[in-house]
């Protein structure tokens, strides 16, 4: 008999190695990108830009900062409450600050809503419509950030609307994933059933209701409604910038450019976002006649809110982690 080789260690498939690698090619990545951009843009004349934001304009940016994960608080609010699951907006809003720092922390795009599901689903009495919820306004979310990116693909150059096929592709996969989730989730349910009983009762649960009270036209117009309005808070930060910079012309550059990189951002080639949303929005901004400049300075002020929530997140976590400690 032929004794067969030993796998060397290169050889065996280990999920924690494949893992760390991914995460370390996403952070290599996320520092090329963001160094191309620090060698490529002024950063001197990006830090004036900052420097020389009025006080005005920087509460501006803070409050609407927060009115941010405020409002997909409320968002969230009324789509556990059309499945019967009522709850107060303050505990949803923690959830989506503690959210914010994961999402700083972790290697995913998905991290943040997996904790807050997770956060949510310890306190109604159904977990199942925590996580259902969140995939559910996850979806609408990227279809109306989708939606809002179409003033800039009619305003953009002829081969930027090239992005046009990128943008009718998330479009199209959210959509898909809306109206078939529950079929591969009750299938694998069924195949889940005897080895781990609780994760596929959570996946039935989670189709019905994706299937039952959330496939009906009002919770679906509503939450893309709470969608719009969340969007459109989230590009009133840098609008805000661009009044007190008193330029015309960054305000079209940030309606047209700003969804069309969020979405792009959504690639999960990076930590966080970090380097392609800062890439994205000195190219694309640029494609509107924003300065490079302008358009690192929007990008490092869109990056400073979202630390400024996760910082938010981690002092909520400090104080729940306290409260436990002292009960």
């Amino acid at each position: 008999m032929i004794a067969r080789k030993k796998k060397g260690p290169m050889q065996r498939n280990d999920p924690k190695a494949h893992r760390a690698l991914n995460h370390l090619a996403k952070a290599l990545f996320s520092s090329l990108l963001l160094g191309l951009v620090l060698w490529k843009v002024p950063v001197q004349t990006a830090w004036h830009h900052l420097r020389d934001l009025s006080l005005t304009a920087l509460i501006s940016i803070v409050f609407l900062s927060f009115a941010f994960p405020a409002v997909a608080a409320m968002r969230w609010r009324r789509v556990l409450h059309h499945l019967d699951a009522p709850s107060t907006w303050s505990p949803l809003l923690l959830d989506h600050l503690v959210a914010s720092t994961y999402n700083m922390l972790l290697p995913t795009s998905i991290g943040g809503d997996v904790v807050r599901a997770w956060r949510c689903g310890r306190r109604i009495d159904n977990p199942a419509h925590a996580w259902s919820t969140v995939l559910f306004e996850r979806l609408v979310g990227i279809i109306a950030l989708a939606l809002l990116s179409v003033p800039g693909l009619m305003m953009a150059p002829g081969a930027m609307r090239t992005l046009g096929w990128v943008v009718a592709a998330v479009v199209a996969g959210a959509v898909t994933i809306l109206l078939v989730a529950p079929a591969p989730l009750r299938w694998a349910g069924k195949l889940l059933a005897s080895r781990a009983p609780a994760v596929a009762g959570l996946g039935d649960n989670i189709a019905t209701d994706l299937s039952g009270p959330l496939s009906r036209l009002a919770p679906r117009l509503e939450t893309m409604l709470w969608s719009l309005l969340y969007q459109a808070v989230g590009l009133g930060i840098l609008l805000v910038v661009a009044v007190d910079w008193g330029q015309s012309e960054a305000l079209g550059a940030i309606v047209g450019g700003v969804p069309l990189a969020l979405i792009l951002t959504m690639i999960p080639i990076s930590i966080a976002g970090l380097g392609v949303r800062e890439s994205l929005f000195v190219v694309l901004l640029g494609k509107f006649g924003l300065e490079s400049s302008q358009s690192l300075s929007l990008a490092l002020i869109w990056l400073a809110s979202s630390l400024l929530l996760a910082l938010s997140g981690a002092v909520v976590i400090a104080i729940e982690g306290g409260g436990k400690k002292r009960k």
